[in-house]
């Protein structure tokens, strides 16, 4: 895989990312967002500028992935992003929310990890 196709697949990573947590901003704190039906549902998550801006970015997620899917294998490229997104996700979790990870939580990450590894630098 060469350099421009990492950095397509960590800019999808990048936004993918910030989609996640932009969405965790515009309803981690409510409970209830079904309660209502799935109208009323939709209507909040159309409503509410953090999930528009997430929605953009799961867009611009989209453009980098499939420009390095045109270089790259899928088998090869979508699991070393969804790798980078799981990296980004736990530091954000971390920092940002606040979230605490245990050691099975951490365990749990680890082997995850690997066997995204496994698969896409041994496979």
């Amino acid at each position: 895989m060469d350099r421009f196709s990492l950095l397509l697949l960590a800019g999808s990573a990048l936004f993918n990312a910030m989609a996640n947590t932009l969405m965790k901003f515009a309803f981690g704190h409510q409970k209830n967002l079904l309660d209502g039906g799935a109208v009323p549902a939709v209507l909040a998550i159309v409503c509410n500028p953090w999930a528009i801006a997430g929605v953009g970015c799961f867009g611009v997620s989209f453009v980098f992935l499939s420009a390095a899917l045109t270089r790259t294998d899928l088998s090869m490229a979508y699991p070393l992003m969804s790798g980078l997104v799981f990296l980004l996700i736990l530091a954000v979790s971390t920092f940002v929310f606040s979230e605490q990870v245990n050691v099975w939580r951490l365990a749990g990450m680890v082997s995850i990890l690997a066997g995204i590894w496994m698969i896409a630098v041994k496979g």
